[in-house]
């Protein structure tokens, strides 16, 4: 019996140091954002206009054969939105989750298909695949971790059973939880045939909720109400042993400081604002009041995310050390 508990938990640890020496391999350098970078070497794949949301700009690197999206928001109000995707983007990397990787254009730094020439823009790694809402091949996956209207739905039971699937998945909700993010649909994930892959784009809806209070209570009710099998204690392993590489190597103190770097690195000095039915530009006093309100609660999110997660991992740690099969 200790045999096979060995058997399972070094099978666990082999899957995520795989997974983090694959992504330490794969980690880009953004060539393309270089100031010596000759730019005549960017070659336009296709452009998508979503709308009034998001310009999208699918760009490739001939140079060094890389692809990359160039991502900018019609409306200046949603600027916030691109930082935030840095941010969660520099979390992921820290610990090697399957997530696009984000950088930052600056507002002064041209670049092709900027469309607004003196705003910033987010650069973004291709992911390669389908999403999983057009793939087909797992058509009952989804890991999204709900809010509806004021109740938190969280990590639940199902999304527990298809982290199983596979060790990206499981550290994919790991991310969520540990950033109170609620954006990863079925649209969101994407799954590459030829190696086998999960990954994550979009990470914009970042530190709005507490879901890793919300997973300390769905997961203790889980545990009273119904045993757990051994695929989803493999699973949850994984999803704890992230959760605990993510809280040391992300204290809040630093992910808000990077925070300030990254507004401080945007410029935002004011604001284009739809009002009414036009544009107009918010005086520097009311910008500074808007943008404080949302910098302050994304803050605040960030401190109560970490400490819940710490309460987490005891939770799973108890769980898993007193599971029987």
């Amino acid at each position: 019996m200790m045999i096979c508990y060995i058997l399972r938990y070094v099978k666990v640890v082999f899957i995520i140091w795989l997974c983090l020496i694959e992504s330490i391999q794969c980690k880009p350098s953004f060539e393309v954002l270089d100031p010596s970078y000759d730019q005549k070497n960017i070659r336009v794949i296709k452009i998508k206009d979503k709308g009034k949301l998001v310009y999208i700009a699918k760009i490739e690197d001939q140079l060094h054969q890389k692809k990359y999206c160039v991502k900018q928001y019609y409306s200046e109000d949603r600027i916030f939105l691109s930082l935030k995707e840095v941010l969660i983007s520099r979390i992921a990397e820290s610990v090697g989750i399957p997530v696009n990787c984000v950088r930052l254009i600056l507002a002064e730094t041209p670049f092709p298909c900027k469309l607004y020439k003196k705003r910033i823009a987010t650069l973004h790694t291709f992911i390669p695949g389908k999403s999983l809402r057009n793939s087909g091949k797992y058509p009952k996956v989804d890991i999204k971790q709900f809010i509806r209207g004021s109740k938190i739905l969280g990590i639940t039971r199902s999304i527990i059973d298809h982290m199983s699937l596979s060790a990206n998945l499981a550290q994919i909700v790991a991310l969520d939880t540990f950033t109170g993010s609620t954006n990863h649909s079925r649209g969101n994930i994407y799954f590459d045939e030829e190696s086998n892959d999960f990954y994550g784009i979009d990470l914009k809806k970042a530190f709005l909720e507490n879901l890793s209070r919300s997973a300390c209570e769905n997961i203790k009710k889980m545990a009273t109400e119904k045993k757990f099998t051994s695929r989803e204690i493999d699973a949850l392993k994984i999803y704890r042993d992230t959760l605990k590489e993510l809280i040391a190597k992300n204290p809040p103190g630093d992910i808000c400081r990077h925070l300030d770097t990254l507004l401080k690195e945007a410029q935002l000095k004011k604001l284009r604002y739809f009002f009414g039915d036009k544009y107009v530009y918010l005086s520097q006093n009311k910008f500074a009041r808007l943008t404080s309100n949302s910098i302050k609660e994304c803050k605040v999110m960030v401190f109560q995310n970490y400490d819940s997660a710490k309460k987490l991992v005891k939770l799973l740690d108890e769980i898993i050390k007193n599971y029987k099969k």
